[in-house]
């Protein structure tokens, strides 16, 4: 199903422990957040706005899911899926629901609606890029 991705993919992504370390790295080094997204968070977007230098409103559309570390490519979309198996479970099916992709500066699996203050504008990531030299 997977191709065999897991020699080309990230050790975090196949590696739970790994990734939980990364992304608490990226909770205490860089304000990974907030915890639930689907709530309002206010005391969490108006430090990053105040940060930003920007209103809260702006702030709130500075998100992993269009951060240019974001990497939603096919391939880590493939070793996410694969780290997460499939026990009977479509492992897609968290990816959709978590909008999951890859920080590629934490190192982690990442989902799409939060933020931190490495945010960088021009993601995500949709492709495979070639490594300049």
């Amino acid at each position: 199903m997977y191709r065999n991705a897991s020699s080309k993919c990230p050790p975090a992504t196949q590696d739970l422990a790994l990734n939980l370390r990364n992304r608490q790295n990226a909770i205490r080094v860089a304000k990974y957040g907030p915890a639930n997204p689907s709530l309002t968070n206010h005391a969490f977007w108006s430090e990053k706005a105040e940060m930003w230098g920007a209103t809260m409103s702006e702030a709130k559309t500075m998100r992993c899911g269009n951060c240019a570390a974001f990497n939603v490519s096919p391939r880590i979309r493939e070793c996410i899926a694969e780290g997460i198996g499939d026990d009977g479970v479509d492992p897609y099916d968290a990816i959709e629901a978590g909008a999951l992709g890859y920080c590629e500066m934490f190192k982690f699996k990442c989902a799409a609606a939060r933020t931190c203050d490495a945010w960088v504008v021009g993601g995500p990531i949709r492709a495979e890029r070639l490594v300049r030299r």
